[in-house]
């Protein structure tokens, strides 16, 4: 297996492909702030040059990945933003994230050491905000329907069990995802 091969991202221009998925791997291990860019060229095998012809700078390479991992969360929840039933909208929303996640794992793993990191935040604290803020809509109006009294703090809640579900998968693939998961379902659907 190809030492890049295990990391996910997009098929797009091939060039532009090895410099994330060089980017990601070398911000997960050396730190976003200890990884130069010269580095990551050299990890792509591409100049310089050329690759600040696809990324201005390092800021630049973090938001697409995080804007790729934003497309994953939208792809999750695509299947249910027109779902009139709240129940078949939580049902949906944390088995969808759980196959991107399996499916994903990699590259999950990678983006989540990389958005713990100091420093990291303030490049994309932005794209994060939005993140948050577009999901935990969705899920305040799904709490509404079901009628809960507070429906901001338990989308906030809901949200923060599945990120928890996330975390310890991927920190251990033998950890129940799967059984937590329909049990954090059965919660919320009667």
């Amino acid at each position: 297996m190809n030492e890049r091969s295990f990391i996910y991202m997009p098929k797009s221009d091939n060039k532009s492909h090895l410099i994330l998925r060089s980017a990601l791997k070398l911000f997960a291990t050396n730190g976003y702030s200890a990884t130069p860019v010269s580095m990551i060229a050299k990890d792509a095998g591409v100049s310089q040059g050329l690759m600040y012809n696809f990324f201005p700078g390092k800021g630049e390479l973090l938001r697409a990945m995080i804007k790729q991992g934003a497309a994953d969360i939208s792809e999750s929840m695509q299947a249910y933003v027109t779902i009139s039933n709240p129940q078949e909208a939580i049902r949906m929303h944390v088995t969808e994230t759980i196959h991107i996640i399996k499916k994903k794992k990699e590259f999950w793993r990678l983006l989540h050491a990389i958005r713990l990191q100091g420093g990291v935040l303030d490049e994309v604290q932005d794209l994060f905000r939005e993140i948050v803020s577009t999901v935990t809509k969705i899920f305040e109006k799904v709490f509404r329907q079901l009628g809960f009294d507070r429906p901001k703090l338990e989308a906030q809640l809901f949200l923060t069990q599945i990120d928890g579900l996330v975390i310890m998968y991927l920190q251990n693939q033998k950890f129940p995802i799967e059984q937590l998961g329909r049990q954090l379902i059965k919660r919320y659907v009667k």
